[in-house]
């Protein structure tokens, strides 16, 4: 003896149907999740070595400026490491989202190679005759 009602046969299909759509959202909503969660590690991973690769290499930068800072230069010369350790000093240290990373890098490198121009051709200008009587400097150009 039956004590529930029969159900109309479309009435089935509708839960079927229904049935299917909400696990093939339920799937998609579980494989976003997975996937934004797998993105963000490899992302953060990434990130994370390319920010130790730039450090290392603007660390470098900022060590020959000081360095060079040290020694006598021309008014030109001395306002180019004046300025390449400025932007260096400017370079954002926090995950800004406003901040033009790939800009400012540009800016650095391009100063840098500016600089290493001048010092370059300050060095060729002076070696038509060396003193011999000084002491050996380090070299600290780019």
């Amino acid at each position: 003896m039956m004590t529930s009602p029969s159900r109309d046969i479309n009435d089935l299909f509708d839960d079927i149907v229904l049935t299917e759509e909400k696990q093939a959202r339920l799937g998609y909503e579980e494989g976003l999740t997975d996937g934004q969660e797998q993105g963000n590690e490899e992302g953060y991973k990434l990130g994370y070595a390319q920010g130790v690769q730039l450090g290392e290499e603007l660390g470098r930068i900022l060590g020959q400026v000081v360095a060079q800072q040290q020694l006598k230069h021309t008014d030109k010369v001395r306002r180019s490491l004046e300025q390449l350790r400025t932007l260096i000093e400017q370079f954002p240290r926090t995950n800004d989202p406003e901040a033009d990373i790939v800009g400012a890098v540009e800016n650095i490198r391009n100063s840098q190679r500016r600089l290493s121009a001048l010092l370059g051709s300050k060095k060729s200008a002076g070696t038509a005759s060396p003193d011999t009587t000084a002491p050996e400097r380090k070299d600290y150009s780019f």
